[in-house]
């Protein structure tokens, strides 16, 4: 191998270099049966080559041609200038072996062992949470394709072992779309009863059949009928309006959903978790959630891997206000960390918010603007179904109560709930007046940075169908991001910064 040819300061110069300091071939050893097959690339080469793929963002069939031609490539890899190349098939096998024993896991965690190891991630760190849309890779489809794609899919699968009945009935739809007037709304309401017809025949011949390759897809196949579908006036099934929580959407990748990053930005696809250390700005954990799930939800979890991470401590984790829900928060606590996001204000349409009145749970008491107290309580339940209380003043007292126009219209006078959450809530409230947690919250965008370079290794649109494989696909991306990272904190002796 010519090293004097490669790139001199870039990225396959410093794979070529440091490479072996994070990629093993007996890290990836337990991948491969010992003493059987045929000899195969090693899975070091085979590590490399993802990581050129990914900071590349090639094709398979292209990351096989430049593994064959290209010298920048070969340094990278480590291989001799001869090197016949890798097989485009063959990465593939190679990212199913990686997910099968979770070993890409291990790949980006010995990125943050080398920075732990140079001193780059040391005592308690401050640690910075973000999620980002990831558009899926399987193709979004209306509600007959969804009930068509499946019933193929569970027709293919059980094959011989459906009962004749059942094959008839599904034969007309596992071929070309039909050609009927879809614009018809006659045509296609009978399209659909013959659909679900078909797709009860196929799923009753199904039940006694235990394998999971017939279960699945049969599962979906019930699932879009029933969240898709409801019965009409006229007594037939239709398309039901509105879309249905946790809605499949797409046949290709049923792990796809509906999400929103904001009231205007919609999405389809998944969700990318992200925390970075505030100090070096390395990526310490990843993840990928539904996309129509909740941001603040995957904090305790991601958090609870970065912590196992020997040598990673969180003390504190910022957040921006999806996070600073109450549960977020307890459960952060619960793993040893503290949650620092903002509190979203509270209104109550020009009247005095629930944050004018002094609420003091020791005594049991709440105070309203004017200097009235009360201690009447009756239970009731927060917007989880959770036990809360609710203090009520009393109608009279409201009545004569001269800022009654400034703070209720109802009749039956002022009612306050007070939930579980209420002293944490109340206590970060406070906080976020504080000069230090104002300096804090102000360090929170570095993220932002962070999940704009993970989108430019390829994050904003998902190559591979399914979470688990997106999921490899984001921790390729920081594996990348945090070695380049790494070489500009000088984490490499005799790296200068000028390398990336």
């Amino acid at each position: 191998m010519r090293r004097h040819l490669v790139t001199k300061g870039s990225f396959y110069e410093r794979l070529a270099v440091h490479g072996h300091e994070i990629v093993v071939d007996d890290d990836f050893a337990h991948l491969y049966a010992d003493g059987r097959g045929r000899p195969s690339v090693p899975p070091s080469v085979m590590v490399r080559a993802l990581l050129c793929a990914t900071h590349d963002r090639t094709s398979d069939r292209e990351t096989s041609r430049r593994t064959r031609v290209d010298l920048d490539w070969k340094a990278a890899l480590g291989v001799l200038d001869d090197f016949e190349g890798i097989g485009a098939t063959t990465f593939s096998l190679f990212r199913a072996r990686l997910v099968a024993r979770d070993a890409d896991m291990s790949l980006f965690e010995a990125t943050l062992a080398k920075a732990v190891a140079a001193g780059v991630l040391k005592g308690k760190l401050t640690a910075i949470i973000d999620s980002s849309p990831v558009h899926g890779a399987g193709a979004v489809a209306d509600t007959y394709e969804l009930i068509r794609g499946f019933l193929i899919k569970v027709a293919r699968a059980a094959g011989d072992r459906l009962a004749e009945g059942a094959r008839d009935a599904a034969e007309p739809f596992c071929g070309a779309k039909p050609d009927i007037d879809w614009q018809d709304p006659a045509a296609r309401k009978n399209h659909l009863q013959e659909l679900v017809e078909a797709a009860g025949l196929v799923l009753g011949a199904c039940r006694g059949l235990d394998d999971e390759t017939v279960r699945d897809p049969a599962e979906l196949l019930g699932q879009v009928i029933g969240q898709d579908l409801e019965v009409g006036d006229d007594g037939d099934l239709a398309v039901r309006h509105g879309v249905a929580p946790d809605r499949v959407i797409s046949h290709s990748d049923p792990e796809m959903r509906h999400g929103r990053k904001s009231a205007s930005r919609r999405f389809d696809g998944h969700k990318l978790d992200v925390i970075s250390d505030e100090d070096s700005e390395l990526v310490l954990g990843v993840d990928v959630r539904a996309g129509n799930a909740s941001d603040g939800d995957g904090a305790a979890s991601l958090l609870a891997n970065v912590q196992d991470v020997d040598g990673v401590d969180v003390e504190t984790l910022l957040g921006d206000m999806a996070y600073s829900d109450g549960d977020v928060r307890e459960a952060v606590e619960a793993e040893g960390a503290e949650m620092v996001a903002k509190v979203p204000p509270v209104t109550n349409q020009g009247r005095f918010p629930k944050t004018a009145f002094g609420i003091d749970l020791d005594t049991e008491a709440v105070t309203c603007p004017a200097g009235n107290t009360t201690t009447t309580t009756r239970a009731t339940k927060d917007h989880k179904g959770r036990r809360a209380t609710l203090y009520l003043f009393p109608a009279d007292m409201c009545g004569a109560c001269p800022l009654q126009d400034q703070c209720t219209n109802g009749r039956r006078g002022r009612q306050i709930t007070v939930g579980r959450h209420e002293a944490r809530i109340a206590a970060a409230r406070i906080a976020q007046d504080e000069p230090g947690t104002r300096a804090l919250l102000r360090r929170r965008s570095k993220v932002e940075r962070k999940i704009d370079h993970l989108q430019d290794l390829g994050m904003r649109q998902a190559r591979y169908r399914g979470r688990r494989r997106t999921r490899l696909q984001a921790l390729l991306a920081a594996t990348v991001a945090n070695f380049k990272r790494l070489v500009v904190l000088d984490a490499f002796p005799g790296t200068p910064a000028s390398a990336v």
